[in-house]
């Protein structure tokens, strides 16, 4: 949809669906909706750095307690009232007081950001000064340096937030943030009991999936299908064999995070091909050294190998979610965020006239149809790709101090100089990038599907594959 008619649809439906309460006199004078639509998206990883110029907010908004735009938001979080204008490391020592207050497991808010919620579940992991360049392949392992709870020491958490919904180069530029430190089902579990949450991020797994008739083992996979019956749940589809060495994918079957109802993110590299990304995915995106926030600055974004591999395609795909489901609410004229009883949005019937909002609402399934349905068949580079790895060109190595792969997250990880719009859209690739490619184009294809502009894509081929993909998940779940 063009963007200027996409905020004049926007506009008149917000008239449409604003109620003028009379005041004692029978004066109609209220002003139009102060809270602006919006959607919430949830990451685990390994903290976040809040001084980054990716998360700031200046509006008005953003110095409210989120409990009081945001129903069911607990009223309890306290405020982390931090040096955001002041350079990294200066503001590092000026907050160190701050830092030293935060609390496990307790809930927190960043005024000056859009980082609505930050809780620490556990350890995130620091990357100390080495030899090795490359981070511990366990964010859980803390290394020889200071580690902050909620603040990104390791830098991974930081990229996927960034990933999300970054202010510059990301898919949901405005969404709102909540960054849950510490990998494992626990931190999963939490974000499921929020029912203010709308889409949660996830790119870590458990290399110990849950024996058959085991409880208390390792819940990683019962906490994933939980989550994906309550909210849209992204998860990375894992990188190479063993998920960490480049050459061939490990099938996603075996993932422990990808249960039924989970979107499974695979890659590509500004539109060439990776052969090593977990297979089959669902849908694909841009996974080596894209545009992201780095974690120990306040004001660099930049394309870095650091936005390495399924990691950050899956939070791509992540924040296009959330895109659609503020869109979404903005046409309906939908108050308040989460998910309940399956609704991600509900407004008045008739308010669209034709198309999956005609009704006055947006289930959980029907996002998860657009979203799938929407993407491309054939990824393509795109703004936000950043690098492309020096083997997709192909041209001299570079990023050498991470190995062949160029990477800091999966060693071997490499790009063909083989792009996927040469494999004729006729052949199906499901086993490779499922239904395809998630970028702006698509999330703009899903808005003009909701608003009835274009009829919802066929994909006979795609929704038969998919299909038997989530019988075979759910055989083995």
């Amino acid at each position: 949809m063009n963007p200027m008619r996409r905020i004049a649809l926007a506009a008149a439906v917000a008239v449409l669906a604003t109620p003028l309460a009379a005041s004692a006199h029978g004066d109609r004078h209220d002003p139009p909706r102060a809270i602006p639509a919006m959607a919430v998206v949830a990451i685990v990883d390994s903290g976040i750095n809040p001084y980054s110029v990716q998360f700031r907010d200046t509006s008005k908004l953003a110095y409210k307690h989120p409990s009081t735009y945001i129903p069911g938001f607990p009223k309890s979080a306290q405020a982390l009232r931090l040096h955001l204008n002041l350079p990294y490391a200066q503001a590092l020592k000026a907050d160190a007081a701050v830092w030293a207050t935060v609390a496990p497991k307790e809930l927190y808010w960043i005024p000056g950001t859009r980082i609505v919620g930050a809780i620490s579940m556990g350890a995130g992991g620091t990357l100390c000064p080495t030899t090795v360049k490359a981070p511990p392949a366990s964010t859980a392992f803390a290394g020889d340096c200071t580690e902050h709870r909620i603040l990104d020491d390791l830098g991974h958490g930081t990229m996927t937030a960034s990933r999300v919904g970054g202010a510059k180069h990301s898919l949901a530029p405005t969404a709102r943030i909540v960054e849950v430190e510490g990998l494992g089902a626990g931190s999963l579990d939490w974000v499921t009991a929020q029912p203010w949450i709308d889409v949660t991020s996830n790119s870590w797994l458990s290399l110990a999936p849950q024996p058959a008739g085991k409880t208390g083992f390792d819940d990683t996979t019962a906490a994933f299908a939980r989550a994906a019956k309550r909210l849209l749940t992204v998860a990375a589809s894992g990188n190479g064999a063993a998920f960490a060495e480049g050459g061939a994918p490990m099938p996603t079957y075996a993932l422990s995070t990808g249960a039924p109802g989970v979107v499974l993110v695979g890659g590509h590299d500004n539109g060439h091909v990776t052969a090593w990304s977990g297979a089959p995915p669902h849908v694909v995106a841009d996974a080596y050294g894209g545009w992201t926030g780095i974690s120990n600055s306040s004001t660099v974004v930049r394309p870095d190998p650091i936005a390495c591999c399924t990691s950050a395609a899956a939070p791509y795909v992540a924040g296009a979610a959330a895109q659609i489901v503020q869109e979404a609410r903005e046409m309906l004229g939908a108050t308040g965020t989460g998910v309940r009883g399956g609704i991600v949005a509900k407004g008045k019937r008739g308010l669209v006239k034709r198309g999956p909002l005609a009704d006055g609402v947006l289930t959980l399934d029907e996002l998860r149809t657009l979203l799938l349905r929407t993407a491309d068949p054939r990824p393509k580079a795109g703004p936000d790709d950043g690098l492309l790895h020096w083997m997709g060109g192909p041209r001299a190595p570079d990023n050498t101090e991470y190995g062949v792969g160029g990477n800091p997250f999966c060693a071997g990880c490499t790009t063909l100089p083989a792009e996927w719009s040469s494999v004729p859209a006729a052949v199906d690739q499901y086993a490779q990038i499922g239904y395809g490619n998630i970028d702006a184009e698509t999330v703009d294809h899903a808005v003009d599907v909701m608003s009835g502009e274009k009829a919802m894509p066929s994909r006979p081929t795609e929704d038969a594959d998919y299909a038997l993909d989530q019988q075979a998940r759910a055989a083995l779940s």
